[in-house]
Formats: C-alpha cells, sequence, structure tokens
C-alpha cells in the first residue's frame, strides 16, 4: 500500500511514518501544492496512493481546498468509487463547519483529531477499512 501524508508540522511526518511504515510506503508533502504534485506523480506513474492523510490548517493551500482538487482529478481521470483514495483527515479542529466538510465536500472515510495515539490512529485505521 502507499499513503501520502499532507501537513507543514514535520512532527506529523515523521510520527505517522513510525505508526504506519508496517502497512504501507509513506511519502510527505508540506504544503497542499506539494501534495498535489505527489499525487499527480504518482497517478503518471499508475501508483496511485490508496490513502491521503490530511491537515486542514496549513499556509496558502488549506485540507480542504487539497483534498477537494484531488478528488477532481480522480473524476476527471473517471477513477472508479472502489479505486479512489481513502482521506483520512488529522488535524486540531473539531468544530461542526470542518467535521461536516470533511466527509460531505470531500468524503473523508475518518477524522482522527491531533494530538496523535498511535492506538487511536491504528483504530480508526482498522475500522475505517483503511488497514
Amino acid at each position: 500500500m502507499r499513503f501520502l501524508i499532507v501537513d507543514d508540522d514535520e512532527s506529523i511526518h515523521m510520527y505517522l511514518q513510525m505508526t504506519l511504515a508496517p502497512f504501507a510506503q509513506c511519502d510527505c508533502a508540506l504544503s497542499g501544492q506539494v501534495g498535489l504534485e505527489l499525487f499527480d506523480k504518482a497517478h503518471e506513474d499508475g501508483e496511485p496512493y490508496d490513502a491521503v492523510f490530511m491537515d486542514i490548517l496549513m499556509p496558502s493551500m488549506d485540507g480542504h481546498q487539497t483534498a477537494e482538487l484531488m478528488r477532481d482529478r480522480e473524476k476527471k481521470l473517471g477513477t472508479p468509487e472502489q479505486g479512489q483514495f481513502k482521506l483520512v483527515m488529522v488535524t486540531s479542529l473539531v468544530d461542526d463547519t470542518n467535521v461536516s466538510k470533511a466527509f460531505f465536500n470531500t468524503h473523508a472515510s475518518c477524522y482522527i483529531v491531533k494530538p496523535l495515539n498511535k492506538e487511536i490512529v491504528l483504530d480508526e485505521l482498522r475500522q475505517n477499512l483503511i488497514l
């Protein structure tokens, strides 16, 4: 499996990479723009990501915008629903607006609140059939 971690905090990259390494190859991006570039390259190479871990609060392009662009690109590519990436929102935001946007606008599979806990992360991913 291949996972993409998009977060402007390198400590989150390191934490998720260590947690997820037994299950998947993880690539990281410090911004939404770099995340989109990696996302596009993965599709060009014929090895799209199985899951994208997305922070919401990022400078320039936030996680909602980035995820919407990724979903639009999958539609343009004609990716069938079962082949689309699983979106995992990883954020400190717990307000109704952000939670609703994540699930309804970008079809997030799960919403994990920071600070991260390894057992909670793995349980959420298992419950949502990502692992």
